[in-house]
């Protein structure tokens, strides 16, 4: 090599920086797989306790089931009387009750005027209930046709001062006119 000129050398560029980094870096990365990992414990443990709830659930159904036999049942005509009375009722305790007569909610929704059928809109094809127009009606736009002519400009703009509520009770007194 020529004099004033200096080989290259690795060392000159070695960055600690970079390494800090690098080592900071893996470390986050292992704390957060650390974190995935007792997050996953935690999702499997809670999904263990259900599965054994479910389990004990489904053994005691079972041996519920399996308590009765119908071939054992032997009813009674008082009892029979009982089961098919709709204004009586069995607890499962055996303990014969008497219903209570609908309320007036349990009569509307039983009904069917609020089915969904009737608020979901009409399928293609079907016609959609009208009401017949009255005489009230023809008259209600009359008077709002008069009154918007009083409150609006000729372009349609509300006039200053004016608000729509003024509009319709203006409306209103001119169809109790009528």
């Amino acid at each position: 090599m020529a004099t004033g000129q200096q080989g290259f050398d690795s060392d000159d560029f070695f960055d600690q920086r970079r390494i800090d980094y690098d080592r900071e870096r893996s470390l986050a990365d292992r704390q957060r797989q650390d974190r995935e990992r007792a997050d996953d414990d935690r999702r499997r443990a809670l999904q263990e306790q259900r599965m054994a709830a479910l389990d004990a659930n489904r053994a005691r159904l079972d041996a519920m089931l399996t308590l009765v036999n119908d071939d054992d049942i032997t009813l009674s005509a008082e009892e029979v009387a009982v089961v098919n009375d709709k204004s009586l009722r069995m607890m499962p305790d055996g303990e014969v009750v008497t219903r209570r007569a609908p309320s007036g909610r349990d009569v509307i929704r039983r009904s069917g005027q609020f089915a969904r059928a009737n608020i979901l809109p009409n399928l293609p094809g079907e016609k959609k209930r009208t009401r017949k127009k009255t005489k009230t009606d023809k008259n209600m736009s009359k008077a709002l046709r008069l009154a918007n002519e009083k409150f609006r400009t000729a372009k349609g703009k509300l006039r200053k001062g004016a608000s729509q509520a003024q509009i319709m009770k203006y409306a209103h007194k001119l169809l109790k006119k009528m």
